[in-house]
């Protein structure tokens, strides 16, 4: 399989209803015991004897339904790791890529483990979603990829918050095409990736998205982590949001080809880079050198 498998296809269309029991189960208990804010993350009742460890177990119990199941066996680990048990969850981690190796998460989970966290902190996302998370809304000034997590699939989604009121007709926002583009920067040192969509809300006047990133962050590291999600997706989520944290658009889009074959590079460098610390100095100069050098009409969709 190539690096667009369907690992995030919901495990409810392949596993046994006895399984997804045991995942419903386990969900409800993290829910419960799991605090999520955009700066840290509090876990109630952790260790061997914890209300989260028996999380951990209904995960092993749905595994062993369906050995075959990559994703099953890495919500396990992720949770055996939320509950703190670091050794038991690297090791079935390993277990994980040596049984599977074509599962890109855990190959990654396992590369940055120094740095790498639970996907269970991350805040829940998916079609349905009526509400926006308080961590998703306390990061959300402009434009993000941001990590969420649809049931036991971590994912990569992009969140915009309408600041200034630009879509006064939201029935035209919602049924308005959008297209989507990623872009490897000419500034090179660090590296910039850039992400780009179009709402044609307005034929004549479609609104423009810009998200910019160095992704090139030790592995593990939170920030690639997203883009590395973003890369082994073939869709992903699109969400418009105002100042009252109302949801004015929450669509799951297909990656389009064009895309893909620019996330399929950006992953391959992802891959062959060990990755780096930056400032935030850095950061801001890459950026500007960014815009300085490339502009909207340079993408293409």
């Amino acid at each position: 399989m190539g690096i667009f498998n369907k690992f995030q296809k919901k495990e409810s269309e392949s596993i046994s209803k006895e399984a997804s029991g045991y995942i419903s189960e386990a969900l409800t208990i993290i829910e419960s015991q799991v605090v999520i804010d955009q700066d840290f993350t509090t876990v109630f009742s952790s260790g061997s004897e914890g209300k989260v460890m028996e999380a951990a177990q209904k995960f092993k119990a749905a595994m062993q339904l369906h050995p075959e199941n990559p994703l099953l066996h890495y919500a396990w680990a992720s949770c055996l790791h939320l509950s703190m048990q670091y050794k038991t969850a690297e090791d079935e981690m390993r277990k994980c890529v040596e049984t599977h190796p074509e599962f890109i998460p855990a190959k990654l989970a396992l590369e940055g483990w120094d740095k790498w966290d639970s996907m269970f902190k991350l805040p829940p996302w998916g079609t349905t979603i009526k509400a926006i998370h308080p961590a998703l809304s306390k990061q959300l000034v402009k434009a993000f990829i941001l990590s969420v997590r649809d049931s036991i699939v971590p994912r990569a989604g992009i969140f915009l918050r309408d600041t200034y009121g630009d879509f006064q007709d939201i029935q035209a926002l919602q049924s308005a095409r959008i297209t989507l583009a990623s872009v490897i920067s000419p500034v090179r040192d660090p590296q910039v990736i850039g992400v780009y969509a179009k709402i044609y809300d307005s034929p004549t006047n479609p609104y423009d998205v810009e998200i910019l990133e160095i992704p090139f962050r030790p592995r593990g590291d939170k920030i690639r982590a997203k883009y590395e999600y973003l890369c082994i997706q073939e869709d992903i989520d699109f969400v418009v949001i105002d100042n009252n944290d109302r949801i004015l658009v929450n669509k799951r889009l297909p990656i389009p080809q064009n895309m893909r074959t620019t996330n399929m590079k950006i992953f391959k460098m992802l891959e062959d880079s060990e990755g780096a610390e930056f400032s935030d100095s850095l950061f801001m100069n890459a950026i500007m050198e960014h815009q300085q050098k490339f502009s909207l009409s340079d993408v293409r969709y």
